[in-house]
């Protein structure tokens, strides 16, 4: 069985300023979000999902999970994906044919619909709430 891993690992939040200049802003925005909810779910850092080597079967199911929420969930292509995360757009079609196959689980089908709703609703509104105090 799949699920979703809720450890309380101590990670930072990714600093999106790493991306490539050429990266809009919304893009970093959307893919930061992404990498730092999977990162928080699944207990790694968002530094070692957005690392170019090769890593241990937890953070590589944490990264392929966040390429597949960058692709499906926010409708980035194969290709742009695979740049974002420095991966052939060929390992980001691997990496959603794993998680598509993962969501064979029902619990697992159905805590990744949570995760794409959060994100979903993070993207969507995320500049209405710029700049907004929380007080």
């Amino acid at each position: 069985m799949h699920t979703l891993d809720t450890h309380s690992h101590k990670h930072t939040k990714y600093d999106l300023a790493t991306f490539s200049v050429r990266t809009s802003k919304r893009c970093r925005t959307d893919i930061g979000l992404a990498v730092n909810l999977v990162a928080a779910i699944q207990g790694v850092s968002p530094e070692d999902i957005l690392t170019s080597s090769r890593s241990q079967a937890h953070v590589a199911l944490a990264r392929q999970l966040a390429m597949y929420m960058a692709h499906v969930a926010l409708g980035y292509s194969l290709t742009r994906t695979g740049q974002l995360f420095k991966r052939d757009r060929t390992t980001v079609s691997h990496a959603c044919g794993r998680i598509e196959d993962m969501r064979d689980d029902a619990n697992f089908d159905s805590a990744l619909n949570s995760l794409e709703a959060v994100l979903n609703f993070a993207a969507t509104n995320q500049s209405a709430y710029a700049g907004r105090s929380t007080l």
